[in-house]
């Protein structure tokens, strides 16, 4: 019997910075996530970063499941598009083996996952809109650890982060 929990197959920048921004736990408690291999080896090949530790002992203890898609076909076909990495096109091809959605911040990844009819989110704002919805962290809160994920390196454009601490501070 499958998990009630929404199952997320997240691509890289999401899993940074919600690590960094300290939500990787609330994150892995509300919902189940997935990795592929490739993006695993992008987030934890900075060994010394607190985010990569902090994301090996989650796989390690088994709270973030790691996957290998099957459908090489699809991932090649994925990759035909110039804008998309091996780590998006596994992380979609994923996310249609598992029943899941793929989460990316990258709006390109989104778009061709579109074309394709696979399921996407829009990436780490989508997954700290969904704690708070989920009454998992408090708007005010969610508004520092977004400046906080900002300053640790997140983009996102001045329209984007206008919108969404707007949003926060309605109530979302």
């Amino acid at each position: 019997m499958r998990n009630e929990r929404p199952v997320y197959v997240l691509d890289a920048t999401p899993l940074i910075y919600l690590a960094r921004a300290g939500l990787l736990e609330a994150v892995l408690d509300a919902f189940e996530v997935i990795v592929v291999y490739k993006v695993l080896d992008e987030v934890t090949r900075g060994e010394g970063y607190p985010d990569a530790v902090l994301i090996r002992g989650a796989v390690e203890e088994g709270r973030i499941k790691v996957h290998e898609p099957s459908d090489r076909g699809m991932v090649e076909a994925l990759m035909r598009h110039s804008e998309i990495h091996v780590g998006e096109a596994e992380t979609m091809a994923s996310a249609v083996e598992l029943g899941a959605a793929a989460v990316m911040d990258n709006g390109v990844a989104r778009a061709v996952a579109e074309l394709y009819g696979i399921p996407a989110r829009p990436g780490t704002l989508y997954l700290l809109f969904r704690l708070v919805s989920l009454g998992l962290l408090g708007p005010g809160d969610a508004e520092e650890r977004l400046d906080g994920m900002v300053k640790a390196g997140l983009y996102l454009d001045s329209k984007t982060l206008i919108a969404a601490k707007e949003k926060l501070r309605k109530g979302s």
